[in-house]
């Protein structure tokens, strides 16, 4: 019998160097210290005052409408924030929930307003008609009219719902000067975004679009290098802020809608629009058939009077920005070093296909990356979570065909590894 060769050292330091590699270092996946500041008090929340408050704003929304005010362009500001807040925070308020984290209940809160405004939106485009009430449906007054219906409804039972809701104190961080400076640094992102395309498409210089981008590399490169002074708050903001102002330096570029497919995507948007009322006959073709472009900016233009090629350019932007945000809090589940998880996230915003994007897809991707946060998600009951699971998976089937398809392929895959794990461990 021969002797067994001993292993040469080189080929154990090779594979030791491999295995090394590949493997993450712990240091990772540990949270890094963070400053911990008192919090002043606002106001206190009860469940009057929320649904004192949520009235209000209904009515003041049905007044800027009614009277066609568009001062300053509050009708425009308040409507988006009205129908991208006020139903999801209905909804949330119907299941129940509230002890979660605040930019959690954030994107959560806009998610199902999204879905509110296709499938509220879908109910009347075809009842409407059914009944013989209009043909236009879609029109502003039978919009109005209706979503107020649902609205109420939705709203009193919630009341119902949470008369078990304890009065709870709306506070802030006393954030200290340092932090107070970089919390206020990425507001002006966007702003000089804005500004800076539209001094590019007046045929002016890029200075203001160059300052942005500057700023952003600086910004993250002075947030990477003093990581422990910073409020776990800042971290999320800071990603939210630097995606929407790469998104619209992008998108405000010109003074009309463009786009590999962007054009036709306007196309069927308009149709709906004009006619007031969807129908696949309106255009019988693929984009025609999603309600991310067809119901969706219909409403929005109608309801918040913004001008047609501004809900491509900039609401959809908006909407799609918190994506980057959701991807923060995805990452979050994996491990607590902020730092790790803003960079993962930010990775994402500096890839071209993130400002090249269509709008199909932008909206498809809100509820696809919500779809995986609440696969991921602990701190809901079963049935609730069940229950978003759906409304995010059927709301991302309307919004886009494909990305449909990859959510169930991995999915599947996912659950087929956790499966073949569990089995392995016994």
């Amino acid at each position: 019998m021969k002797p067994q060769k001993p292993k040469s050292k080189s080929k154990n330091n090779f594979m030791s160097k491999i295995k090394k590699f590949f493997t993450i270092p712990e240091e990772v996946f540990e949270e890094e210290p963070s400053p911990q500041f008192e919090r002043h008090k606002l106001f206190t929340l009860t469940r009057t005052n929320i649904f004192i408050g949520l009235f209000l704003f209904l009515l003041i929304i049905n007044t800027l409408i009614i009277f066609d005010v568009n001062f300053i362009y509050l009708r425009q500001i308040l409507g988006f924030l009205f129908l991208i807040t006020v139903p999801g925070i209905v909804l949330m308020l119907c299941f129940k929930i509230r002890n979660i984290d605040f930019w959690e209940y954030l994107v959560y809160t806009v998610g199902l307003s999204i879905s509110f405004i296709m499938f509220a939106g879908l109910i009347v485009n075809w009842t409407l008609p059914w009944l013989n009430i209009t043909d236009k449906p879609l029109s502003l007054f039978p919009i109005l009219i209706c979503f107020n219906i649902f609205l109420i409804i939705l709203g009193i039972i919630a009341y119902k719902i949470n008369k078990d809701f304890k009065p709870r104190d709306f506070t802030l961080p006393k954030f200290d000067t340092l932090n107070n400076i970089f919390f206020t640094i990425p507001m002006f992102f966007p702003v000089l975004s804005i500004l800076g395309a539209f001094l590019l498409n007046n045929h002016g210089p890029n200075i203001l679009t160059m300052i942005m981008l500057g700023g952003i590399a600086v910004y993250v490169l002075l947030l990477t290098i003093f990581r422990k002074r910073w409020d776990k708050n800042i971290w999320p903001w800071a990603i939210w802020m630097i995606g929407l102002s790469i998104l619209l330096s992008w998108w405000l570029r010109s003074w009309y809608v463009s786009g590999v497919d962007s054009n036709l995507e306007f196309l069927v948007f308009q149709l709906t629009k004009n006619n007031s009322f969807w129908s696949i006959n309106n255009y019988r073709n693929a984009y025609n058939a999603m309600l991310s472009l067809t119901i969706l900016p219909t409403i929005l233009s109608n309801l918040s009077n913004t001008e047609n090629h501004f809900v491509f350019k900039l609401l959809f932007q908006f909407l799609f920005s918190l994506v980057p945000l959701i991807m923060f809090l995805i990452f979050r589940r994996f491990t607590k070093n902020n730092l790790v998880i803003f960079l993962g996230a930010f990775f994402f915003i500096i890839q071209p296909y993130f400002i090249a994007i269509q709008i199909r897809q932008a909206i498809a991707f809100v509820f696809f990356s919500l779809l995986f946060l609440i696969y991921l998600e602990k701190d809901l009951s079963l049935p609730t979570h069940k229950l978003f699971f759906v409304i995010f998976g059927i709301s991302m089937i309307v919004s886009h065909y494909s990305t449909s398809y990859i959510a169930l392929v991995l999915l599947v895959i996912i659950n087929s590894i956790n499966y073949i794990s569990e089995k392995w461990k016994k």
